[in-house]
């Protein structure tokens, strides 16, 4: 979920919070379901329960998949139990991330490739359809831990109403545990974003499903399923914490991941706690955009670039040596990817410019490209 609203609407042309809708309008900070399908399933891979490694499965929409360029707070997860002297199998029938500039599945750009990164999460997914699908993924991927954080996309692009909203997670619950009768299950609150902050209504409305989650936990879990509740919103700052209000960026991917392995810890005596403070992570693109310079006319510069992962604008930054302009100047709009290349006009013949790029996703602007020195003709 992201920051401010800005981002939710027209700064980025992005699928917010979760795809574009279908009629091909920007999404306004959820996750949507942007396609009547979801991504194509890889083989699975079952595996048995094990204490040193124990079997996760999340499941989640947007805001567990993650897009380009991010790590998730799968990775975030998984780290701290690997820190704990844990090897997590995450178990799950999807494995990659969604490309945010191009609206398209199967990216892998992650920021670290390097963890198992199967899970059940994918762009746009909603409890209305999970609850009919978990019970045979639960039993292909046999997992001990079923971290589910769902329900958003419900609310929000469907208006699904309470009472539904309760028979569906009481629907996903039962099917689950059908295909896994000791499945232990972590059930995480909806947490905050850009239209909880500005609509009573919709809070009001993820509230009530919130305590729905509190209560159904309450009343359902037993000795040999239990379920506990994950207050995964709590701290969660939607300015500071997501990149377009509604989808995390590395701090939020901590929030979340600790939240989850607070609970582990506690209830389940799996890890410890999410050590505190929490680290203040760079959020934005991390990749460096390589630019070039060249010489397109009297008065004109082509700037042509390499393109990031998840970056979905670009600043230019330029200075007049020759002027003796010593500090960059940021040109007012950012270009977005299918700007590139980009050509700089009115420029004074025979001035010496420095130009440089900084790329950025949603609101949260990050990695600078290289300088590049260019003589306008």
């Amino acid at each position: 979920m992201n920051k401010h609203l800005l981002v939710a609407l027209p700064v980025v042309a992005i699928a917010l919070a979760g795809c574009q809708a279908a009629a091909g309008t920007v999404a306004t900070g959820h996750t949507v379901a942007a396609t009547s399908q979801p991504p194509t399933q890889p083989q699975p891979q079952p595996s048995g329960p094990s204490r040193g490694s124990p079997s996760i499965m999340i499941v989640g929409d947007s805001i567990t998949q993650g897009s380009a360029g991010d790590y998730t707070w799968q990775f975030r997860l998984y780290e701290h139990l690997l820190a704990d002297g844990y090897t997590p199998r995450m178990v799950g029938p999807y494995h990659s991330l969604y490309n945010n500039v191009t609206k398209t599945e199967g990216d892998l750009s992650y920021a670290d490739p390097d963890f198992p990164h199967s899970n059940d999460a994918y762009w746009g997914m909603t409890l209305l359809r999970e609850k009919n699908a978990i019970g045979g993924i639960v039993a292909t991927y046999r997992p001990d831990y079923l971290l589910v954080l769902l329900g958003l996309d419900d609310l929000f692009w469907y208006g699904v109403s309470q009472p539904e909203m309760r028979a569906n997670l009481l629907s996903f619950i039962d099917a689950a545990r059908a295909a896994r009768p000791h499945l232990r299950i972590l059930l995480g609150l909806i947490p905050p974003d850009i239209h909880t902050e500005s609509s009573r209504s919709f809070a009001a409305s993820v509230a009530r499903y919130n305590q729905t989650i509190v209560t159904t936990a309450a009343r359902l879990s037993t000795a040999r399923s239990p379920i506990a509740v994950v207050r995964d919103g709590t701290g969660l700052n939607v300015a500071a914490d997501t990149w377009d209000g509604t989808h995390l960026n590395a701090n939020g991917e901590v929030r979340i991941a600790a939240a989850f392995a607070d609970v582990l810890a506690a209830r389940f005596h799996l890890g410890r706690a999410y050590p505190t403070p929490f680290p203040v992570l760079p959020t934005g693109p991390l990749v460096h955009p390589r630019l070039t310079a060249t010489a397109a006319g009297t008065g004109k510069v082509k700037l042509s670039w390499t393109l990031v992962p998840g970056a979905n604008d670009y600043y230019v930054f330029v200075k007049d040596l020759t002027q003796g302009n010593l500090a960059f100047r940021k040109l007012t709009w950012p270009l977005s990817p299918a700007k590139e290349p980009w050509t700089v006009s009115l420029l004074v013949s025979g001035d010496k410019y420095v130009f440089q790029l900084q790329a950025c996703k949603g609101t949260d602007c990050n990695a600078f490209s290289n300088a590049v020195t260019i003589t306008a003709r």
